[in-house]
């Protein structure tokens, strides 16, 4: 008995051990997609379903046959390649979504599974879907003429200065003529660019404005608010509205092996509390900037959050340990009680690019 146990046991291993090699040089040959993420952007939920491409080759020597593909949304429907792949073939996979009664951020997948790929490859079409308002008065308060806007003015966020930051506003039509900007925008300042989606807003309709802020075009740092106007056709009143962004210097990720190697800048005092002060005396203090780093620190600029607060500083540029002294002068005329100023300081310093100073006071 104990030798028929010994035997059967061998031939388990036997009969098994093919299959698990099988199994082990069984490769993954997968599609070449030419992006595995597709953002459409921000879209209306009244224009109904939109679609995205998905396009790949076959790399690979072995012919790929595309078997599934599956969502993970009933708001998802798709349509792909059915034909055989041979090398260097080209395949599609065109993913349309129904944006109704779902509004918001919106990320689907679509898994996509071949035979040579039992596991599935996968991609993600993403957005942002704006539902239609249950009452556009009350949606659109803020009116420029017969154009209602959700809020009076667009905040940009932080805009970096590698790439242009882009961003939708909701435009509404209340009036009976067609909206239709302006294709020369005379009075808008170069680093901006407006754009209306759809080209002409019927009556009684929502379309979108696409703002694209060029922090490069503007060349300066920290904080702005501008007045823009988008003149219209056919003699309508130009779109006014205020306009705010912050403007950071972009660097590249770090690796923590180089974090010794650059430009490091210090500061003797980064919370400064001046006390009890009397509103008719200027006061000044003095803080000191130095360069921690092996490299050139190069000062970009430096912004206060008021004109009552004056800056002079002695050095833009310091070489390794050399140091700066930055004078502020806080003129508290007009003011009084507990009192808190800011002192911003742009560098080349790529791990710490925005350092802040705050200046608290009490005000007599």
């Amino acid at each position: 008995m104990k030798n028929a146990n010994i035997f059967l046991g061998l031939f388990c291993f036997v009969g098994l051990t093919p299959i698990h090699i099988e199994a082990q040089i069984l490769e993954r040959n997968l599609i070449q997609w030419e992006q595995k993420k597709i953002n459409i952007g921000t879209i209306l939920e009244e224009n109904g379903e939109v679609t995205a491409e998905f396009k790949g080759i076959n790399p690979s020597g072995l012919p790929i046959l595309i078997t599934d593909v599956i969502t993970d949304c009933g708001c998802t429907t798709v349509e792909f390649t059915r034909d055989t792949l041979e090398k260097d073939s080209a395949s599609f996979i065109k993913v349309k979504f129904d944006p109704t009664h779902r509004g918001g951020v919106f990320s689907k997948l679509v898994i996509v599974r071949t035979n040579t790929d039992i596991y599935g490859d996968t991609l993600f079409l993403e957005g942002f879907n704006l539902p239609l308002p249950e009452n556009n008065e009350m949606a659109y308060q803020n009116r420029m003429g017969n154009i209602g806007m959700r809020l009076p003015s667009v905040n940009m966020g932080i805009v970096f200065t590698n790439e242009p930051k882009v961003k939708y506003i909701e435009l509404f039509n209340f009036g009976r003529n067609p909206i239709r900007l302006d294709k020369e925008q005379l009075f808008l300042p170069e680093y901006l660019k407006a754009e209306q989606f759809p080209d002409s807003i019927p009556a009684n309709s929502r379309g979108l404005l696409r703002l694209t802020y060029d922090g490069t075009i503007r060349n300066d740092l920290g904080f702005f608010e501008d007045e823009i106007n988008l003149s219209l056709m056919h003699g309508e009143s130009p779109m006014a509205f205020k306009l705010t962004a912050t403007l950071y210097e972009y660097f590249p990720p770090l690796p923590k092996s180089l974090e010794n190697t650059v430009a490091k800048l210090g500061i003797s005092e980064t919370d400064i509390d001046l006390r009890g002060i009397n509103s008719n005396e200027e006061v000044s203090r003095l803080i000191t900037l130095s360069n921690m780093g092996p490299e050139l620190l190069e000062i970009r600029k430096i912004s206060t959050n008021c004109e009552c607060v004056k800056i002079e500083l002695d050095k833009e540029n310091l070489s390794p340990g050399e140091k700066a002294q930055l004078r502020f002068t806080f003129n508290p005329k007009g003011r009084k009680g507990i009192d808190h100023k800011h002192i911003t300081i742009f560098s080349n310093d790529p791990l710490n690019p925005v350092r802040t100073i705050v200046v608290r006071s009490s005000i007599k």
